[in-house]
């Protein structure tokens, strides 16, 4: 139908559709998801072992072992070596959401006082130790590097 002016009217653009996928081999997903979907994947795998700590969970007059799970908001394993009167020594290991390590030196341990030594590895409180200072253990610096690498990959160039 021409406008006023003679002019004839533009015509409708036809929507163009992708070519239909059927079948089982056929995916809607772009490379740029699977490439997000592939990091998700790996990175809930490497995560896994983090939020799962173990440690030995016991209290005793001696070294005892007893390892267990720790719940999920613990990050440290805690070892207490406590001296007590007309008991001895009290060795207390647990999992603990925070933990500050206090030293005494060999001998000069009072009554009711003591030692707390932390670690973050799995099992880490098996032994006792006089100085055991906490640290970070090198697999969760590599992981935490590779996560913020691999999340500014994916930022700085999304067509991967």
């Amino acid at each position: 139908m021409p406008l006023a002016g003679g002019l004839p009217t533009p015509a409708q653009p036809v929507p163009i559709r992708p070519p239909q996928c059927r079948g089982p081999h056929c995916s809607p997903m772009t490379p740029e998801m699977r490439t997000v979907l592939l990091l998700l994947a790996i990175l809930a795998m490497a995560t896994e072992p983090a939020l799962a700590l173990r440690c030995h969970v016991c209290t005793n007059s001696s070294n005892c072992k007893q390892p267990q799970v720790c719940p999920a908001g613990s990050r440290f394993c805690k070892t207490t070596n406590t001296v007590e009167p007309l008991r001895g020594n009290l060795v207390k290991k647990d999992c603990a959401e925070s933990c500050t390590p206090s030293y005494t030196l060999q001998g000069q341990v009072s009554s009711g006082t003591g030692s707390i030594q932390c670690c973050q590895e799995d099992l880490c409180n098996e032994k006792l130790h006089n100085a055991a200072p906490t640290r970070t253990t090198f697999a969760h610096s590599a992981l935490s590097l590779g996560l913020a690498l691999g999340l500014l990959a994916l930022i700085l160039a999304p067509s991967l």
